[in-house]
């Protein structure tokens, strides 16, 4: 994942998208709504910022901006939109729609439907990935920790055409390897560049062609390079530290 260390705004969004994936992906639907509601505010006025820090505020003339309150998450679409970086009316109303619920949720007693709920945050999910990828050149694969790379390929529309787009330049190279990835859980995206080095086309993780893991006796590629003696491939060493954790479970327990 690429870091914005020097970035406040693109690294705090960052954050909160990653949490409204983890909690949506646990069916926690309120803190994913509030986590995706405040991603969604700091990605548009990241997109304001790279024009002039100044538009961030609500008021742009201000001569002590570290005393100004930024310009709400209502107003936003407006803004973008008067400097040429329209919404659609869909989206703002997504925006709107999601954002009451933010407020329900922080200040009263929630009153939306989840279901309803659920399929309109995936929504603005997709709109917030899309939105990364074409108006600051941020596509998710470089802005999501690894660990929820298969969790947003169930969630987001929006990953599963960066998963085809992969999927296409791996076919374009050649040499390609059946299975998914041990990294990023995607399928047909890995590409055999010599004996055993393996590379993913989705998360460009550089891995490793086991002919045989002396674990489960597959053929199958591991992020481990192998070497003289005992190999195991990614599932066997998760499952050797499950099994470790639980025997500790087991022995605190006196069992």
């Amino acid at each position: 994942m690429i870091a914005n260390t020097n970035n406040p705004l693109l690294t705090s969004a960052q954050e909160f998208l990653a949490e409204s994936l983890r909690n949506l992906d646990r069916d926690r639907l309120r803190f994913a709504i509030v986590h995706a509601v405040t991603a969604t505010e700091l990605v548009l006025k990241e997109r304001l910022a790279r024009l002039n820090q100044a538009l961030i505020y609500r008021n742009i003339d201000t001569t002590s901006p570290h005393k100004e309150p930024t310009v709400s998450l209502s107003a936003l679409p407006r803004r973008l939109a008067n400097l040429g970086i329209p919404l659609s009316s869909t989206q703002t109303q997504l925006i709107g729609d999601v954002a009451e619920w933010r407020h329900q949720i922080v200040h009263h007693t929630a009153a939306f439907d989840p279901t309803l709920a659920r399929r309109q945050l995936q929504q603005l999910l997709d709109f917030l990935a899309c939105f990364l990828r074409t108006e600051l050149a941020t596509p998710l694969e470089t802005f999501l920790p690894k660990d929820l790379y298969k969790t947003s390929q169930h969630l987001l529309s929006d990953w599963q055409m960066a998963v085809a787009a992969a999927r296409t330049s791996a076919a374009d190279e050649g040499n390609v390897l059946s299975g998914v990835c041990p990294r990023c859980g995607a399928a047909d995206v890995m590409c055999l560049r010599d004996v055993a080095a393996v590379h993913c086309h989705l998360c460009g993780a550089s891995l490793y062609r086991c002919d045989s893991c002396d674990g489960c006796g597959r053929r199958t590629v591991m992020s481990y390079e192998p070497f003289l003696g005992e190999n195991f491939c990614d599932d066997c060493i998760e499952a050797a530290g499950d099994q470790y954790i639980e025997s500790l479970i087991d022995r605190a327990r006196g069992k």
